[in-house]
């Protein structure tokens, strides 16, 4: 059978959900497999701007990456000479007048030059990016989460509405659903209404460069930071309300005054994201401009490290579809304070320590009994590094192609 799975979505997508779609189709790769992959890189989504390095690992003897030309939306506002004063006003009034007539136009050319692309496929795994179902074959998706539809205050209209028929296609169009917590799917369930023998949970793995690593190493991974091993306690994340870092913010600011030697620094790995000036807001109001470092995206190779030099995690997540930081400071040996709501509970089991995430004081004193107790950590490392153990990205393409097979079956 020919199965074909969209990867356009590489281009899009950041962290977790960039390196769950990533390190899944290069397990289905690396598994000898009856069936012919054909992936998918519809370029008009991206327009060719970006080229992650890790595309150049997609491929196998029974794989085949094709880019898909198509009808790109553009807007008049974004044409450099169109940025003055007097023309872009202008050019924004036109872009509203024509978005809705230009969005049908490019929807019709996808589906066009997919179905003509995707002649002869038996499955095609579809992504919120291009959430396509092709005739006469099965049609498979992937749910990460729900935070648009949850959590509407913590996204952009724009977003919210792309998930809207994201989701509705989810709903109408694929045979399957495939989410990657039991908590996700629960969600999945409950808020879209879609039956559970639809929908599959294909937990995340974790990447083998997340392992312990000796102190030298780490020290020298750390110094172009100009950090320490065991001087600061860790959040990998992007700078977004969803991860509730205004609470650990106040938390640390509390922690500081309760434990002796004063806490270390607290060190927010990770990119900006939607309505982050609240929590520069509140680091400068609550006067720890010295004591909380923004280090911004950590390289692929440095994050390790990261991890490993950190005295210890929080996370502290409003909600989350898998958590996947919270899976790679344990394989790290790392321990972690996180959230007892969402999928979080399912990824740590009994191998970190849970708060309730609105509650600031749980926060803090979790945060104060690893720093203050170190057989705790020692007990948490070793039980973490047992738990991180047994998600592995092996286990998830056998569940995928379970998925897949399941279906071209029926």
């Amino acid at each position: 059978m020919k199965i074909a799975i969209d990867i356009t979505i590489l281009h899009i997508a950041q962290a977790g959900i960039f390196y769950y779609h990533y390190n899944l189709v290069r397990a289905l790769l690396d598994r000898p497999s009856p069936h012919q992959f054909l992936l998918l890189d519809y370029h008009p989504i991206h327009g060719g701007w970006t080229n992650p390095p890790e595309m150049t690992n997609l491929t196998a003897p029974h794989a085949e990456v094709r880019q898909v030309k198509g009808l790109r939306h553009r807007k008049l506002s974004r044409l450099w000479f169109m940025q003055r004063p007097l023309l872009w006003p202008l050019a924004k009034g036109v872009d509203r007048v024509l978005l809705h007539p230009w969005s049908k136009l490019a929807e019709r050319v996808m589906q066009h030059q997919l179905h003509k692309h995707l002649d002869g496929v038996a499955l095609f795994h579809a992504s919120s990016v291009v959430p396509y179902a092709l005739p006469h074959a099965k049609n498979v998706t992937t749910i990460y989460d729900l935070t648009p539809l949850l959590f509407p205050e913590h996204h952009t209209m724009q977003t919210r509405d792309l998930y809207r028929r994201f989701f509705r296609f989810a709903q109408t169009e694929a045979d399957a659903v495939i989410v990657i917590s039991e908590a996700t799917k629960r969600d999945v369930i409950t808020h879209l209404d879609l039956e559970p023998e639809r929908v599959h949970v294909v937990h995340a793995g974790v990447d083998p460069r997340f392992h312990p690593l000796d102190r030298t190493t780490v020290a020298q991974a750390l110094a172009p930071l100009e950090l320490q091993p065991q001087r600061y306690i860790l959040h990998v994340g992007t700078i977004e309300p969803r991860k509730n870092l205004v609470r650990l913010i106040e938390a640390y600011h509390r922690l500081r005054q309760e434990v002796s030697p004063p806490a270390p620094q607290l060190v927010l790995a990770g990119a900006l994201g939607w309505m982050s000036k609240e929590v520069f807001r509140r680091v400068k109001a609550l006067g720890l401009e010295d004591d909380v470092r923004f280090v911004g995206r950590v390289e692929g190779a440095v994050l390790p490290a990261l991890y490993n030099g950190a005295r210890l995690f929080a996370y502290p997540s409003l909600y989350e579809g898998f958590g996947m930081p919270v899976l790679e400071a344990m394989a790290c040996g790392t321990p972690v304070v996180t959230s007892n709501v969402s999928s979080l509970p399912e990824v740590a089991g009994d191998a970190c320590l849970l708060v309730d995430p609105t509650d600031i004081r749980q926060i803090t004193q979790a945060m104060a009994r690893l720093l203050e107790d170190g057989a705790l950590r020692d007990r948490l490392r070793q039980k973490g590094l047992a738990r991180a153990a047994q998600f592995r990205w092996d286990r998830a393409a056998t569940k995928a192609l379970q998925v897949y097979d399941d279906l071209l079956a029926g």
